[in-house]
């Protein structure tokens, strides 16, 4: 008669164990279908994000000599022409930092940076056309979100619309000395 109740016992917290991740199967299913249904394309959003749409502020260069940064910084190095150009992560982190789209040397360029996942990505558009459309939009599970003509991808996104532009990571100290006539991107100063 013992054993009856045991199996019987055992049987009903296996039931009510089966039942319970049923309940969370559903209600993720129905989160997804959610997520999946605003952003229909695989390799846009397909997870909730903090939302934090900020405009692509109009960012400044100094020469080397006026950059205030230490030796051992990291930076994204771009050669657009006969022109050198760097952009230190440290002026690329702070909140609506992480997009700098400009037209440099004719040339539509956005460097791209996320100092969450240390993910930098590099676009370019057609010669002569003006800035890309591209935005910073929040975070998703630790990457950034960024709008690219409105709509939403992931950073990492391998179907965003713009061709890749190729760059260089590089200590400041490496790329001054490298480099003494380069532009160098300037931290934002927010009143």
């Amino acid at each position: 008669m013992a054993k009856v109740k045991y199996i019987t016992a055992g049987a009903g917290v296996l039931l009510l164990a089966a039942l319970l991740a049923y309940g969370c199967l559903l209600v993720t299913d129905h989160i997804a279908l959610q997520v999946t249904e605003q952003y229909p394309d695989d390799e846009m959003l397909q997870d909730e994000f903090l939302d934090g749409q900020f405009e692509t502020p109009e960012r400044s260069f100094v020469t080397v000599g006026e950059a205030n940064l230490d030796d051992q910084d990291g930076g994204i190095t771009l050669n657009i022409g006969e022109q050198h150009y760097a952009f230190p992560k440290r002026w690329m982190n702070g909140m609506s930092e992480h997009v700098v789209s400009e037209v440099y040397e004719g040339l539509p360029i956005a460097v791209t940076y996320c100092n969450e996942s240390e993910c930098v990505r590099v676009f370019q558009g057609q010669p002569g056309e003006e800035k890309l459309d591209i935005m910073q939009a929040g975070l998703a599970a630790g990457h950034m979100a960024i709008l690219v003509k409105g709509k939403s991808y992931l950073q990492e996104a391998e179907n965003i619309p713009y061709g890749e532009y190729p760059f260089e990571l590089m200590s400041w100290g490496e790329w001054k000395t490298n480099h003494p006539d380069g532009q160098v991107l300037d931290e934002i100063l927010w009143e």
